[in-house]
């Protein structure tokens, strides 16, 4: 019989706060880690234990602070976490948040907006961190309880009422939560243990906000008759996450049923769905498809009252019906049978409006946000001659185009009709402009190339290809 005892594993021997921060970072200790530190007890527990395991993990550590400016300590909280900071040989950086009243005007009220402030938190963080580092925060076993009651008296669905993950996607990043199963009281005991200082924030107590009002008189009570309250809902949370895991396995297979291939003559997007497929599914199904869709592609999932209304439009029969429905940075809009999810503008800088000189190099255009290059090739397309040494021009305005496609006959069309009878949807064709040498139409890039204007048999061609600048920054995670 062997007598070899077992090898010891890495986290024998760890406090149970280094234990479930190890294995939370163990498979990401090849990034570098962003601690977002308020200078609270949580938050300097966390940096704390981070520190403590620097060495076995070989941790890259950084110590990322918010400044508020929500009372007058702030930038007193911003000095302590800088300088906690340095004593543990952690690079530090901070952030002034901006303030806004609700209507959008700058300025300091009296009372904080929570929502603005934590998208403006999770913008910060996501500039700093990027895609490839972590972005770890101190929310802990009483945080995800909280959060749980909150979101079920606002109505949430099952994604919402699975309330914190341990790991998520969030503004591009990898955000992880490795003390969801820790209670609170563990990290005031380690804060105690290590004699660490850490900073008091008196707008904890202010009970006009939602998640005090609830710390300080709710909870309390529901935990003087059930003592577990805090485990109970925070398991009823992981039931909610698995419940929808194996909704969004659904919503995947539908969607992968109800894609269309993506059009030779399509711009960039975020894929096309047959709508009348789309349709066939129950209304439940339907929905949590483009929920699932929306989610996929890191946007924003428009409010249930608007979402049914846009499903309700959709089916209304009608054939010349074209809802559409913003999710944050993109929208749906539809096209004949296709429903498409269709990135924003890059910024709001005006397509162009007079005609652009072009000498054939690459050339991105904002406006239209598109990128033109011109490649040589042998296949049908403008005459490599014709384009080199001629004047070659970018316009705008289609006006009554005329046009004798390559290989239609000597007839000429319209250059209207020809847009109407290809894939290309109603809101790409005005980022696509017309080419002019000479002072003559000679194409419209991925549309029609003029008879006239073409390579004849054996000339080298010119092929004017489009790229989408909107492509830029999206992630294509999702099944299509």
């Amino acid at each position: 019989m062997d007598g070899s005892k077992p090898s010891p594993e890495p986290t024998d021997g760890l406090h149970p706060l280094q234990r479930a921060v190890w294995c939370a970072l163990e498979p990401y200790k090849e990034r570098r880690i962003n601690v977002a530190l308020s200078g609270g007890n949580d938050s300097t527990a966390l940096l704390s234990v981070l520190v403590s395991l620097r060495d076995p993990l070989d941790l890259r550590l950084r110590a990322l602070h918010v400044n508020h400016a929500w009372a007058p300590e702030s930038s007193a909280w911003e000095t302590h976490c800088e300088s906690f900071c340095r004593e543990l040989g952690v690079p530090f950086e901070s952030f002034a948040l901006k303030r806004f009243d609700h209507s959008g005007g700058q300025r300091t009220p009296d009372k904080f907006d929570e929502g603005k402030a934590r998208e403006q938190r999770y913008q910060w963080f996501s500039s700093i961190c990027g895609a490839e580092e972590v972005l770890v925060t101190a929310h802990h076993l009483e945080d995800q309880s909280e959060t749980l009651v909150l979101r079920l008296m606002r109505g949430a669905g099952i994604r919402g009422l699975g309330a914190m993950r341990k790991a998520q996607r969030l503004y591009g990043m990898t955000v992880l939560r490795p003390l969801l199963d820790v209670p609170k009281e563990r990290l005031e005991a380690w804060v105690t243990e290590q004699g660490l200082e850490v900073v008091s924030d008196g707008s904890n107590f202010d009970e006009t906000y939602d998640r005090n009002l609830l710390r300080r008189q709710v909870l309390p009570v529901l935990q003087a008759r059930w003592p577990d309250t805090a485990k109970s809902l925070a398991r009823s949370a992981r039931y909610f996450q698995e419940v929808q895991s194996v909704l969004e396995g659904t919503a995947a297979e539908d969607l992968a049923r109800c894609k269309l291939p993506r059009g030779e003559k399509m711009l960039w997007d975020l894929g096309s769905v047959c709508k009348l497929k789309l349709l066939q599914l129950d209304a439940p199904r339907l929905l949590n498809l483009l929920r699932y869709w929306v989610d996929i592609n890191s946007l924003r999932v428009p409010s249930e009252r608007a979402l049914r209304e846009f499903v309700r439009q959709l089916g209304s029969g009608r054939q010349s019906a074209s809802p559409s429905l913003s999710v944050g940075a993109a929208e749906f809009r539809c096209h004949r049978n296709r429903l498409f999810l269709v990135p924003g503008p890059l910024s709001r800088a005006p397509a162009p409006v007079k005609a652009q000189a072009w000498q054939g190099s690459d050339l991105s255009i904002p406006g239209p946000d598109i990128a033109l290059m011109a490649r040589v090739t042998n296949t049908q397309g403008l005459s490599a001659e014709l384009f080199r040494s001629g004047t070659v021009e970018l316009r705008w305005h289609r006006g009554q185009q005329t046009v004798m496609p390559i290989g239609r006959g000597r007839h000429r069309h319209s250059l209207r009709k020809l847009l109407q009878e290809s894939e290309l949807p109603p809101w790409q064709r005005k980022r696509v402009p017309l080419v002019f040498i000479n002072g003559r139409f000679a194409a419209m890039p991925q549309i029609v190339v003029d008879e006239s204007c073409s390579a004849g048999p054996g000339e080298a061609a010119i092929d004017i290809q489009i790229q989408d600048l909107r492509k830029e920054g999206w992630q294509q995670n999702g099944p299509l």
